[in-house]
């Protein structure tokens, strides 16, 4: 059996008029991808393009053109589909900057010919606009550090009476405002590195009285408060680079006795701490360079003996140690452009035999090497912008023969190579602002010819696959499988003892581009929730990777779903309460950024004990996801979709909103999902009985209310309930229908497409004779090309068999236990169908109308 796949859909748009020339390179070494010049400022002059910003997998830029000046732009890494935003300077440069993500909105600064000031984009041109002219005079209110807190702008700006200071933004004018005065008087607050942590932004500010300092904020005056004075009197403690790691933010200050140090803060003073004086004899860290590598910070320090050389911290004295003495003695290699590439830290690091090289560390000292030494001898290869693009490596270097010239690495010395010479010889490319969208490196760079350009390099394979959890009864095993049937690996999430069944969902929690398979214990398990990479089947990196959705007590077990409720680029959590004597319809809605919950609130009413089951798509084509749910046995079918980033407890205004799935004489409980079936924009409901109902599965349009299909999954006397998912995993833009049987049907799993209900294919996820039951959910994983011919040291993907899917033949992954030959498909079909005939001699009907 092989599942029908269509060839993987160009993301070109159609764009009157375009100026724009594209060229894939040729004649060039190139080892990764497609490598795109986006040719903006046709010609050998440059459009300069910068401050290259990802928004809903594209990207946002400023560039110049003949005759509009700097203004703004975006990309989806084609020619169509790079275009010209807004001239909103018709006699100028806007030159916009700070482009910043605020839930799916762009905002930055822009200069219309009255001052840069606050501006706001949807994308297209009558949807940029300006949010507020703060000064109200043509110089421009000097906006700075626009930094986005759970959907409130915050940002600095003077507005000629009060200095520059901290204000906010909710994208009207109304409520863009100054939020604390905080040196009195026209004076400049001093306001800067801005982090979100946990939903309350910390920054520095002076006073007048205090000097630079620790401050937070609720975005209220009153709440917005100097969290310690660290330093009292002039100049203040100077803290900066501030980094979150643990539920910790740790940045540089210094007290005035011990220097300038490593400090942690949990936001409160007494919570504030020098974590340790690494130089007792003067400041330890002039250039900390701060990053989080899997729960270890990384960072640069001088500790008065070693020079400045790479430490680590877990955030306690003891654990703030030197990793490793690179440049042995007082001299320094000058560690720096620390990053994360699947748990090990890659970096720039000088050493006397190699110079300034590519260095790669696992934290310990023996772990701390050199990756390649890419300008042989003394020279020095200065790797600079590294970029994590989906577990490999991408920056720039030079060597002997190609100066500034886009590079990779998979950990390795062979595995270190150069991707592309887009400037032949050694006058270099001179690469800037790498950016991973979706899959896609941006980035700028000057081929010679066309001058200073936009470059884009596809390095993503699409691909569908599908998730089962095995319901009550047996062991709680996760298995995922390709879309020709294989079985790529398995799971187990609990216990070896727990048989309550394991509820699953996918999503792109932690935005890294790769899909997650996001688990929920059944009855009995606790409400624990666990998020898996789809490729590993490891538990992802980050904060939000194994947590309880309700009190640990509950035992009622969780439904669950993923989407980005609130734009910020990670899919969020939702849970469902199940059912219990005296458990409600409660839903919960979790931040896949740092697991906070967005919003709370009771589907059905406080009576109902019958549980709730969740979905979450766009159903209202607002560019968010809502959240939509559906009851548990007991009460009418009532679907119901509810604004999943507002604190309202009522459903939506429309025309799938709240309606009844069947008669509301039936109360067996249904499932649900969410995808565009139609693929017009809007995502549709799919619905079908749980136990007690025929296997009857209906599909609603989001737009109008329509029933777009409905079939029966199984044979119609199987009353067992269907389990169902919607995603597109043929790749032709509409999504396809998934569904497996609930108790008393093997583990039978079908899919049709979403066009016409042609079947994809069929198969059985473990043991046909297994009757429990499953959960189902489906997902597009993006896997990276095979970018290089030799073995890499980070897994990229899972290697998927091409042939048609024969369970007699089926080879067992490497991370799944052994399995049983099992008998052919056909004959388990044949089986489960007379069962479902003599099933059906014991009902009457089929509780469906």
């Amino acid at each position: 059996m092989t599942w029908f796949a269509s060839s993987r859909e160009t993301r070109c748009r159609n764009r009157q008029e375009s100026p724009l020339q594209m060229e894939q390179l040729e004649g060039r070494t190139l080892l990764a991808g497609d490598l795109v010049l986006i040719d903006i400022f046709d010609g050998a002059d440059s459009s300069g393009p910068k401050h290259i910003t990802e928004l809903n997998g594209e990207v946002y830029f400023a560039a110049d053109d003949v005759g509009l000046g700097d203004e703004l732009w975006k990309s989806d890494g084609t020619s169509a589909g790079t275009q010209l935003v807004k001239n909103i300077n018709e006699i100028g440069s806007s030159d916009p900057e700070n482009l910043v993500n605020v839930s799916g909105t762009l905002f930055f600064s822009a200069n219309d010919g009255n001052g840069s000031e606050l501006w706001k984009s949807n994308g297209i041109s009558s949807g940029t606009v300006l949010v507020k002219d703060i000064d109200g005079v043509p110089g421009g209110s000097s906006l700075a550090n626009l930094t986005n807190v759970n959907g409130t702008l915050f940002f600095t700006a003077n507005d000629e009476v009060h200095g520059s200071e901290l204000w906010k933004s909710d994208g009207t004018s109304a409520g863009t405002m100054l939020v604390k005065d905080l040196r009195p008087g026209a004076m400049d607050g001093f306001v800067g590195n801005l982090i979100n942590f946990n939903g309350t932004l910390l920054f520095r500010a002076h006073d007048g009285d205090s000097g630079l300092e620790l401050w937070r904020t609720d975005g209220t005056s009153a709440g917005t408060t100097l969290v310690k004075d660290m330093n009292p009197g002039l100049p203040g403690s100077l803290p900066d680079d501030l980094t979150i790691m643990n539920g910790t933010v740790f940045f540089e200050a210094t007290d005035g006795v011990s220097g300038y140090e490593l400090w942690a803060t949990d936001g409160t003073s007494a919570g504030t701490f020098l974590v340790k004086n690494i130089n007792p004899t003067g400041d330890s860290i002039s250039f900390g360079g701060f990053q989080n590598v899997n729960g270890t910070l990384f960072f640069q320090a001088n500790d008065g003996v070693h020079g400045s050389e790479l430490w680590k911290s877990d955030g306690t004295s003891a654990g703030t140690v030197l990793v490793k003495d690179i440049l042995s003695g007082s001299s320094s290699s000058f560690p720096s452009n620390i990053v994360n590439v699947n748990g090990t830290a890659f970096f720039q690091a000088e050493d006397l035999d190699n110079g300034a090289e590519l260095w790669m560390t696992d934290g310990t000292s023996a772990g701390t090497q050199l990756v390649k030494d890419i300008f042989p001898g003394t020279g020095d290869g200065y790797p600079n912008h590294l970029t994590n693009m989906n577990g490999t490596l991408f920056f720039s270097a030079r060597n002997a023969a190609v100066n500034s010239e886009l590079w990779m690495s998979d950990g390795t010395s062979a595995g270190t190579q150069l991707v592309a010479e887009i400037r032949e010889g050694i006058d270099g490319a001179f690469i800037f602002g790498l950016t991973n969208a979706n899959g896609t490196l941006f980035f700028t760079a000057d081929d010679g010819t066309h001058g200073n350009e936009l470059f884009a390099l596809d390095l993503i394979d699409e691909t569908g696959f599908v998730v089962t959890g095995a319901d009550a009864g047996t062991p709680g095993i996760v298995r995922v499988f390709d879309t020709l049937g294989n079985e790529a690996f398995s799971i187990s999430p609990y216990t070896p003892a727990f048989t309550g069944g394991v509820r699953v969902a996918t999503g792109d929690v932690n935005n890294d581009g790769i899909l997650d398979i996001v688990t929920a214990a059944g009855p009995g398990g606790g409400p624990h929730i666990q998020v898996f990479d789809s490729q590993t089947g490891s538990l992802i990196s980050g904060e939000v990777n194994n947590f309880y959705a309700y009190d640990p007590s509950f035992t009622g077990g969780v439904y669950v779903a993923v989407g980005d409720v609130n734009g910020d680029g990670f899919d969020d959590i939702i849970t469902g309460a199940g059912a219990t004597e005296t458990s409600q319809a409660h839903v919960r809605v979790f931040s896949g950024l740092d697991g906070s919950i967005i919003r709370e609130f009771y589907a059905y009413e406080l009576s109902f004990h019958g549980g709730v089951r969740v979905a979450a798509g766009d159903v209202n084509n607002d560019g968010l996801a809502e959240v939509v749910t559906a009851p548990g046995a007991g009460r009418a079918p009532t679907v119901r979709a509810f604004d999943g980033n507002n604190t309202l407890g009522t459903p939506l205004e429309g025309p799938a909103t709240n309606f009844d799935a069947y008669l509301s004489s039936i109360t067996t409980g249904i499932f649900l999902d969410v995808g565009d079936v139609d693929n017009d924009g809007f995502d549709d409901i799919i619905t079908a009985p749980d136990a007690g109902g025929g296997p009857h599965v209906k599909v609603f349009s989001s737009a109008d209310g329509s029933i777009l299909h409905e079939f029966y999954a199984y044979d119609p006397g199987f009353t067992g309930g269907v389990r169902v998912a919607l995603d597109d995993l043929t790749l032709d833009g509409f999504a396809d229908i998934l569904t497996a049987p609930g108790p008393g049907g093997g583990p039978h799993v079908k899919a049709f497409n979403g066009i016409d209900l042609a079947s994809l294919g069929e198969f059985y996820s473990g043991d046909p004779g297994n009757t429990s039951g499953l959960f189902i959910a489906g997902g597009v994983s993006l896997i990276p090309e095979d970018l290089m011919p030799m073995e890499l040291s980070f897994p990229l993907a899972i290697e998927a068999k091409s042939q048609p899917f024969n369970p007699e033949e089926l080879d067992d992954f490497e991370l799944a236990p052994s399995f049983l030959k099992k008998k052919p498909w056909l004959d388990n079909i044949e089986e489960f169908y007379q069962s479902a005939e003599e099933i059906d001699k014991l009902f009457s009907g089929l509780g469906i109308e």
